[in-house]
């Protein structure tokens, strides 16, 4: 089903402000995997039988709309006071989540919402939010993995400025099969999947491998080079265990630029010293937290 609704988003309020130095006609974008944020109801065609109240997570209202709020000051906290251009969400079940999402966020900022529920076994899509006053979508849509059945598709969308200078976009965003998966071939025929359908400026996603590794030959054969990161800040943490999963890509023959970094959100320290991130479940326990993943902060320009 596609899913397209006009909403009201208040994410910053200075429009003039810049991101790490850049000028203030930066784009501006997130990146977050909010990590299983599931409705309570039951899908019967899909796998999402835990999380329901009755379910393995009992997945109350209680524990859905504690979730649901601290996605929410996530998102403005991460946006600061800055105007975000686009945030790309994945792990979403269903439109009822973004409604809740949403409604937990104050008024003032009006962003369109790119939705369309895709063949995931559990029932997980990504979402685009994107400022309809500055940027008119010219063309979205996903593109199955046909390397692994049933696993969760990627979205590519054209955006054009709606003022001068008027510059397209090609967002291309990725979630690319979970590590349990342990063969990387999963993981590698996966991406050359989704980039069949032809060059991005940027692809934004969680890729589930660090862009130091295997990972950077493989989008390198396709034409793209990692998007320079600053800070030191992996974007996903297991217990005290942090890794890159999360990652953007630049297509090397195009005419924009920028870097990105890992924005710091639920984060805690223990008695050594040690800085972990609250997810909303670890190792089966709920924490109660927002996502085991921080959110990506990206700033683009040419």
């Amino acid at each position: 089903m596609l899913y397209r609704s006009c909403v009201l988003v208040w994410l910053g309020l200075f429009l003039g402000s810049s991101l790490y130095g850049q000028e203030v006609d930066s784009v501006r974008i997130l990146w977050w995997n909010v990590e299983n944020a599931f409705d309570t109801v039951d899908d019967p065609l899909t796998y999402d039988e835990e999380f329901t109240p009755e379910g393995a997570k009992a997945w109350t209202s209680y524990r859905f709309y504690r979730k649901v709020t601290a996605l929410a000051k996530g998102l403005r906290t991460a946006a600061g006071a800055d105007v975000p251009d686009f945030i790309g969400l994945c792990e979403v079940e269903s439109p009822a989540v973004m409604d809740a999402l949403i409604q937990q966020l104050p008024w003032e900022w009006p962003l369109w919402q790119y939705y369309e529920e895709g063949p995931d076994a559990r029932g997980i899509d990504i979402v685009v939010l994107y400022h309809s006053e500055r940027w008119e979508l010219l063309k979205a849509g996903q593109i199955a993995n046909e390397a692994v059945e049933r696993s969760r598709s990627a979205v590519m969308t054209t955006f054009v400025r709606r003022e001068a200078p008027l510059d397209t976009l090609v967002l291309s965003w990725w979630h690319l099969p979970s590590r349990r998966r342990s063969n990387p071939a999963y993981r590698q025929s996966s991406l050359t999947s989704f980039a069949r359908e032809g060059p991005s400026d940027f692809i934004l996603g969680d890729m589930n491998s660090d862009p130091r590794g295997p990972l950077a030959s493989w989008m390198e054969a396709l034409g793209y080079v990692h998007l320079h990161q600053t800070g030191t800040w992996g974007t996903y943490a297991f217990g005290q265990k942090w890794s890159h999963l999360d990652s953007v890509w630049r297509r090397s023959s195009s005419s924009w630029q920028g870097n990105y970094r890992a924005f710091s959100f639920g984060l805690s320290e223990n008695t050594a010293g040690q800085l972990s991130l609250k997810p909303t479940f670890y190792a089966g326990t709920y924490y109660g937290g927002a996502s085991d993943h921080l959110p990506l902060r990206i700033c683009v320009h040419k």
